[in-house]
């Protein structure tokens, strides 16, 4: 008998029917999904927007007592989920409960802290957040991280032809990298909302990384002065809606924070696509993959324009890094190997 997951976490993004599957269903329900031995079971955030969360804490508690799940696992957003439905969980039922935290970063000082003590295992992508967690006394969060979901990104055999790509929205940050790059004489070809290239499909986006001799990963960071980032101090999400919020302190701590470049999904996507990657420096990236080795870090538009001359001239340099990526992301960085690991630390496997 396999183990039963109760899944929660949004199933559009930003809870609008019309736009497509959010990152989290695509990439960790659609693993669970598809892993061996797991029985999982997805209850969305999605209809608290008609029914309202109390009546929807209500179906998810008595949910738990009709399939008595294993492990409750939720891709934490906003306040979907009730702390009194949470003891209810720990102190009534035998589920363990599992919550992942995206953009520990900044959302550390206002929002993940609460929460930890309500679950059995709390998960965070930034290793700072480990001593945070520690000096509020919760003993329970582990590091994890992005990875790669190899059912959906793999090499493509295509001619190398594009000599250097970026895949993802226009703003202004990468924009500044991208005019760069473009003043030093490199060709890029950029794709994504607000780019010439356009949107393009998944299916389009592969062709792409593996067309491509170099492949983008940029994590330059909104100024703080910008008004969405100032907005954070005053303003939080409460499920769909953006409401006030009065925490002033707390707010101002991860406005703060807001700036730190952080790991994101998509330098494992790449390698996992056998793409040649240089990538903006993280505090996290080394721990995943070797710099010069495995992947290319830039730490500034000028390291990054040497770094693109360097590896355009030097082939075989260039797909020796991509292969040994590519290897170590099949050995390591795979959401079934993070949700393995999961699994053992909550004491279910």
């Amino acid at each position: 008998m396999g183990i039963k997951i109760l899944y929660t976490g949004l199933e559009r993004e930003n809870y609008d029917p019309n736009r497509g599957l959010s990152f989290e269903y695509t990439n960790f329900y659609s693993t669970l999904k598809n892993m061996p031995g797991i029985l999982v079971t997805e209850f969305p955030f999605d209809p608290i927007v008609k029914k309202g969360r109390k009546k929807w804490n209500s179906e998810l508690i008595q949910l738990l007592k009709e399939r008595k799940p294993d492990v409750l696992f939720a891709f934490m957003y906003t306040n979907e989920l009730d702390f009194d439905t949470l003891r209810f969980i720990r102190k009534e039922t035998n589920t363990k409960s599992v919550a992942w935290f995206a953009d520990d970063y900044w959302r550390f000082w206002n929002y993940s802290k609460y929460w930890p003590p309500y679950f059995d295992l709390a998960v965070t992508t930034y290793s700072k957040a480990l001593a945070w967690y520690g000096k509020r006394g919760c003993k329970n969060v582990i590091l994890s991280q992005w990875a790669c979901n190899t059912n959906l990104y793999k090499p493509v055999d295509v001619p190398k032809d594009f000599e250097v790509s970026f895949v993802g929205q226009w703003k202004p940050q990468r924009a500044g990298v991208i005019n760069a790059l473009k003043d030093a004489g490199v060709k890029v070809q950029t794709f994504g909302y607000g780019w010439p290239g356009g949107k393009v499909s998944h299916e389009e986006m592969l062709r792409i990384f593996s067309r491509s001799k170099i492949n983008l990963n940029l994590t330059g960071r909104a100024s703080l002065f910008s008004p969405r980032v100032l907005a954070r101090i005053l303003f939080k999400r409460s499920a769909q809606r953006i409401v006030p919020d009065f925490h002033f302190i707390n707010n101002l701590r991860a406005y703060l924070h807001f700036s730190i470049p952080h790991t994101h999904a998509r330098p494992f996507e790449l390698a996992g696509c056998r793409a040649f990657v240089i990538s903006g420096f993280s505090e996290d990236i080394p721990r995943y993959y070797e710099e010069g080795k495995e992947m290319a870090f830039y730490r500034s538009p000028r390291d990054l324009v040497e770094k693109v001359k360097h590896y355009l001239a030097h082939d075989g340099e260039r797909e020796r890094i991509a292969n040994a990526a590519y290897k170590r992301t099949l050995r390591e960085h795979t959401y079934e190997k993070r949700f393995e690991d999961i699994f053992k630390n909550v004491g279910v496997v």
